[in-house]
């Protein structure tokens, strides 16, 4: 056989790219969940278009010797070249450095880690194979959840090396082997274009395609992961990562972190035994307990582990708790079929005792983003309603159309959904399509009874440090009620009569202002119970009971330096007003008319005229000043102030 027909890792003429090329630097600093998902979905989507009733995925963890790497040496001299050429350009900065450091500590070692991800999939072909060495380029079916290409520049961080194998096997056992190696381009004397920093391990280039090596041509590093697939599993995919760097985390965490991060993200597959994960430690020391299984038995177990943990570590996407909720409503026996125009989808809740509504969305068993990326379901607008957990279950075959605007609207990492991707009538059509699931969800949930928020005393919750058993104080997010009865300040406080003339007259005063520029004023604390409840951060739910008739009534939120859990009122020249957005009276969006501006911003909104008797229900969001110096971790209640109102005319002074 000709030298040049042989597989070996080939760096050809390209453009100019350095240690850091934008085709991964994206995805340089991602924590394991994302690399781990990334996988995990490939898996999926080839058990999908297979038809597999079960997908299986294997991640199995071993050493090999340097010299068994397919193309090493030619790895090796291309390295060398490029450092050569970039140090002579002086083009080797600090995170080049480091990357140049890392590469050579792998080629290095003798036997370095090798992380196997194995799947019986629908495998690899010659056009599957392609469109996975070439980025952004899909051939999956229209079931699928993401793109070859895209999948495994998400992939080659994993490995110090920077450097990925891939094998498989399909139903004919056809088997097919190559490689993807990322270093930076390079100059040589003999070569006018210089050489590009993408190696591929292939026999050659045919037509702008790969010519990979098939059934016995494969390296041994490749043939034995496609041997165990096809004694195992018939068929399937092997992505092969050497010099894996264990995600530079604890090398004893690495089987907890790929079933923490499967867990999250997928656990509708999980539990409907759609999914199977494994971890095999061929390298530990114990031979007992080698092999561990995530399914649908201990998959309740491994969520609940981690349901408190309401912060989402770097790179993850999505938290211990929100997950752990997730999967709890999605057991719930709470279900209906929302149909829209454009398909159907399935829909699971949970109702939920106090604090926001969370809605998640899952496609092919994969969870897929949050209310917040959803349009039309914030969690602002479902603010009449008792708050709930759901889960919206989209499917290829039943979601139609729905499931394919949603897919293509989703980012790279499949963690989001923008219009944007989108043709403008199929951005309509996919809004239309999310309306028809608000309103189905708003015919589902119970309302509030907003009536029954009128109390004389009520409770306010403290933002304290509690002192836990080790003696270390710990921050409370709820902190510790505190009962604050109704205030009805003395007669000579804030009460005014108008003269009619211009001025006004304090009562309990012989002084007498003119007031050549009249400002709202506070009303009486006796007027009004409020009742101010945190939904999230920088996120109220305000009950307004009214007591007496008012006309006129604004509303705006304030901090001022002394604020404390009564809310007392304090002097207005001490008030700073906060900025507003997102402000909902009763369930409904207020219109920009009632707004009250100041130099731009949204710091009030106009109430009305309230009846005695009534209360309002207030949903907003608001945000604190640039300028405000806080203690570590605290985050303060901003006051409530109910007010006499000018003019709009007047307010934007």
């Amino acid at each position: 056989m000709n030298n040049s027909d042989l597989s070996k890792l080939r760096f050809r003429p390209g453009l100019s790219s350095g240690f850091t090329p934008a085709g991964i630097s994206g995805f340089s600093d991602l924590r394991p969940a994302a690399i781990i998902r990334e996988l995990v979905q490939n898996s999926l989507d080839a058990a999908i278009e297979a038809d597999v009733k079960s997908a299986k995925i294997r991640f199995r963890l071993t050493r090999c010797g340097k010299e068994e790497i397919p193309g090493i040496q030619e790895y090796e001299e291309a390295f060398n070249l490029a450092v050569t050429t970039h140090r002579e350009k002086g083009e080797l900065r600090s995170q080049a450095r480091r990357v140049v450091r890392s590469i050579q500590r792998a080629l290095d070692q003798t036997k370095p880690y090798v992380l196997s991800v194995l799947d019986n999939g629908i495998g690899l072909n010659e056009s599957r194979m392609n469109a996975l060495l070439s980025d952004g380029i899909s051939v999956k079916g229209r079931s699928a959840m993401g793109t070859y290409g895209n999948g495994h520049s998400t992939v080659i961080p994993a490995s110090d090396l920077r450097y990925v194998l891939y094998g498989g096997i399909d139903d004919k056992r056809n088997r097919i082997g190559a490689g993807h190696a990322v270093l930076a381009s390079s100059n040589s004397d003999d070569k006018e274009q210089p050489t590009s920093g993408d190696g591929f391990f292939d026999k050659g280039m045919k037509g702008g395609r790969h010519i990979c090596a098939m059934n016995h041509e494969l390296p041994d590093l490749i043939a034995k992961e496609i041997d165990w697939i096809e004694q195992n599993m018939e068929h399937g995919t092997a992505v092969i990562i050497p010099a894996f760097n264990h995600f530079r985390e604890n090398k004893e965490s690495l089987c907890d972190r790929i079933f923490e991060s499967a867990a999250r993200s997928f656990f509708l597959a999980i539990q409907e035994n759609r999914l199977i994960v494994e971890m095999e430690d061929l390298c530990a020391e114990s031979e007992s307990d080698d092999l561990q299984i995530l399914n649908s038995t201990n998959l309740k177990r491994i969520l609940k582990k981690d349901e408190d943990n309401r912060r989402k570590s770097k790179g993850a996407f999505i938290s211990g708790a929100r997950a752990y909720s997730a999967y709890v409503a999605s057991q719930n026996d709470k279900w209906n079929i929302i149909k829209t125009e454009i398909g159907d989808v399935e829909i699971r809740y949970e109702s939920i005792n106090s604090g926001r509504t969370w809605i998640d969305l899952c496609r092919n068993g994969m969870w897929i983003t949050g209310e917040n990326s959803l349009p039309k379901l914030k969690s602002s607008a479902f603010a009449d309603r008792q708050p709930f957990h759901a889960v919206l279950i989209l499917d290829s075959k039943s979601g139609k159309k729905l499931h394919e605007l949603v897919r293509n609207a989703e980012g790279p990492l499949h963690n989001e959904l923008s219009l944007n991707r989108l043709e403008e009538r199929e951005r309509q059509e996919l809004r239309n399509a999310f309306g028809e699931i608000k309103k189905r969800l708003k015919e589902i949930i119970p309302a509030i009874n907003s009536a029954s928020y009128s109390p004389d005393d009520f409770l306010v919750l403290v933002d304290f440090r509690q002192e836990g058993e080790t003696g270390q104080k710990s921050p409370s997010f709820w902190g510790t009620p505190v009962a604050v009865t109704k205030r009805v300040p003395p007669s000579s406080t804030y009460k005014e009569a108008d003269t009619g003339d211009g001025h006004s007259r304090r009562r309990g005063s012989k002084r007498v202002q003119k007031n050549t520029n009249p400002r709202p004023q506070p009303l009486l604390g006796s007027a009004f119970n409020i009742l101010s409840v945190p939904v999230e951060s920088n996120h109220k739910k305000i009950i307004v009971g009214c007591h007496n008739s008012v006309k006129n009534a604004q509303l705006r939120l304030c901090i001022d330096e002394n604020i404390d859990a009564t809310c007392d009122l304090r002097s207005i020249k001490d008030t700073e007003t906060l900025g507003l957005k997102n402000i909902q009276i009763d369930g409904e969006f207020v219109d920009e008319e009632k707004f009250i501006r100041k130099n731009g911003n949204i710091t009030g909104v106009h109430l009305g005229d309230i009846e005695s008797g009534k209360s309002l229900e207030i949903v907003l969001e608001y945000s604190l000043p640039s300028n405000l110096i806080l203690p570590p971790d605290y985050e303060p209640t901003p006051r409530v102030d109910i007010l006499r109102g000018v003019t709009s005319s007047e307010s934007d002074d």
